[in-house]
């Protein structure tokens, strides 16, 4: 892309902010706004309902969000070597369950990707329970990017409803081979899952995660966190989950800069290594390796694990359900 092109683009994107309604973001990092279609865990999301998320994952992307117009632009005049991703939008909603007519939180994600100077798009849903959903509410976004001069829209409100409503081919395929097993018996109640990939009986489990909060049920769980007697556990049961997952798993939810962290952030997770998040007596800590560290920002990294990644939105859900069997749920992506 030439100078002149690329002071054109951020021209555009600078014309699409101009609005009071409307936010600029640039740099590496993530950000939270309003879902006014509510939030997976209302207890953790606060007042605000400030789930919905836009994340920027180096320097040179910039977003601008109009909450008005419902409209998110993208923009990066960056030449890339190989197929990155530069961004995602992640929308909170819900939809009713045609099997069991139940409401549940849905989840809508595209990850925003430049390769060389061209723009890709991929998205996927999130959800507890697996089928088809009807009467979706989800925030009626569309995802715009930046090309030159011009502007191409990549995923308007209709796309998404569909996306959570009628899986396509591929994603009842991924839905097939993620599998998810409650692994609570006995009464317990702490939410406790392995996720496992393959066709029924011949997958092989890859990760184990449990959330524990005493005692903490609905509009409890927020206050039982900030008082702090909890723990997130998640456990590698295979040495084979992509280290750039883990990468941008620790980039999304606030760990990246840990130091502890720094072998896992090098080269992802051994099998049956632990990472744990929690508090103690209201202190929150990290633990990796063998070793804990004092952690203020625990809490807000477990909730927004819990309402925006698929593993934390199943073991969200668990906690506050009772057990049910067959002990099974899917996804539509990871």
């Amino acid at each position: 892309m030439n100078k002149k092109n690329i002071l054109t683009s951020l021209l555009v994107l600078a014309g699409a902010c101009a609005t009071a309604s409307a936010a600029d973001f640039t740099g590496r990092g993530v950000f939270n706004f309003k879902s006014d279609s509510g939030c997976p865990f209302s207890a953790l999301a606060g007042p605000a309902n400030e789930c919905n998320r836009l994340a920027l994952d180096d320097a040179d992307t910039r977003a601008a969000l109009d909450s008005a117009a419902h409209t998110i632009r993208f923009a990066n005049p960056r030449v890339y070597g190989e197929k990155t991703i530069v961004g995602d939008v992640l929308l909170q909603g819900s939809g009713q369950s045609r099997s069991s007519g139940q409401r549940v939180p849905l989840t809508f994600h595209a990850l925003v990707s430049r390769s060389g100077n061209e723009w890709s798009v991929s998205s996927h849903a999130h959800s507890p329970v697996g089928g088809e959903f009807s009467d979706i509410r989800i925030d009626p976004y569309q995802v715009v990017v930046i090309e030159g001069s011009a502007e191409r829209v990549v995923f308007t409100p209709a796309q998404i409803s569909e996306t959570l409503s009628k899986p396509s081919i591929a994603a009842r395929l991924a839905n097939e081979i993620v599998q998810v097993q409650d692994n609570r018996a006995g009464g317990a109640t702490d939410a406790d899952i392995t996720v496992g990939l393959g066709l029924s009986r011949a997958s092989k489990s890859v990760a184990r995660a449990r959330f524990r909060a005493p005692s903490a049920k609905g509009s409890e769980l927020s206050e039982a966190m900030r008082q702090g007697n909890w723990s997130l556990e998640l456990q590698a049961l295979s040495g084979q989950i992509p280290r750039q997952v883990v990468q941008r798993d620790l980039f999304l939810y606030g760990l990246e800069s840990q130091s502890l962290l720094q072998p896992l952030m090098q080269r992802g997770f051994k099998k049956n290594e632990k990472l744990v998040l929690g508090a103690a007596g209201g202190k929150g800590y990290v633990r990796y390796d063998g070793q804990q560290r004092e952690f203020a920002g625990a809490d807000a990294s477990a909730r927004a694990f819990l309402q925006d990644s698929f593993i934390g939105l199943v073991l969200g859900w668990q906690q506050q359900q009772q057990p049910q069997r067959p002990p099974v749920a899917k996804a539509d992506g990871r």
